[in-house]
């Protein structure tokens, strides 16, 4: 429901229209699902994820390397920048090198990985995990590396500092899925407990308000200035909030 229009003058005037019949409570029992039923079909499954591909070997055109490297730039990190951008053009090359050219091992030699290399924590060799562990850094953050890095311990460690913000942040996404909370189920009948309306005659002046209801009495919170409403505008509300019925 539309609340503002824009009046003859184009300024932002305000509907005076009231919503009728706005329930005390609600009952959405005949909503909840209680899983597939004798009478129900359950819906076919969709088709399976796609398999990744086979690797292929990715190789480097030397003469997007050259135009990079005839620009000033390492020669080593334009053959990342080549591969990493899959032979597409000297733009997205160059667009790689203004990225990673402050990479710690932007410089170090470059061997293109091979394409049946395995990609998982598997393929890394444990004892230069139990190297890059003893530098202080955590298991995970050792086997990206490594993974990031072609097993390379020296490059691994300066791979890690500089890209702690990417590891932290994936951490805290790990752990945010990890620890997600059950909702607590109810019955399914709810009472309207408070709502949110504006006052002021456009989206240029007024504010909005919070009407609760405290011990059967709606209550207007404006600002500092709570009291009792003797005539709460309920109908004229943008946002309503149903609280649970969890005793009769």
């Amino acid at each position: 429901m539309n609340r503002f229009f824009i009046g003859d003058d184009w300024t932002p005037q305000k509907y005076d229209v009231e919503i009728v019949g706005i329930p005390e409570e609600l009952d959405i029992t005949s909503l909840r699902g209680r899983g597939l039923q004798p009478d129900e079909e359950e819906l076919p499954e969709g088709d399976a994820p796609p398999t990744d591909p086979e690797p292929v070997a990715v190789e480097i055109d030397e003469g997007i390397v050259m135009q990079l490297v005839s620009m000033g730039f390492d020669v080593e990190g334009c053959k990342k920048a080549v591969f990493h951008t899959k032979n597409r053009g000297v733009e997205p090359a160059m667009n790689w090198v203004l990225e990673h050219m402050g990479d710690p091992d932007f410089s170090a030699p470059f061997t293109p990985p091979q394409p049946n290399a395995p990609s998982t924590s598997a393929g890394a060799d444990e004892g230069a995990v139990a190297i890059v562990m003893s530098l202080g850094f955590t298991r995970d953050h050792a086997l990206r590396a490594l993974k990031e890095t072609g097993n390379n311990v020296e490059r691994a460690a300066d791979w890690v500092f500089s890209h702690t913000d990417e590891l932290d942040a994936m951490e805290t996404e790990e752990a945010g899925s990890g620890a997600r909370k059950k909702c607590p189920d109810g019955p399914g009948k709810y009472r309207l407990h408070a709502f949110i309306s504006h006052m002021g005659t456009s989206t240029l002046c007024g504010h909005y308000v919070c009407h609760i209801k405290k011990e059967g009495r709606w209550v207007i919170f404006n600002d500092e200035k709570v009291a009792e409403s003797a005539a709460p505008p309920i109908g004229h509300a943008y946002l309503y909030f149903y609280k649970r019925i969890t005793s009769s």
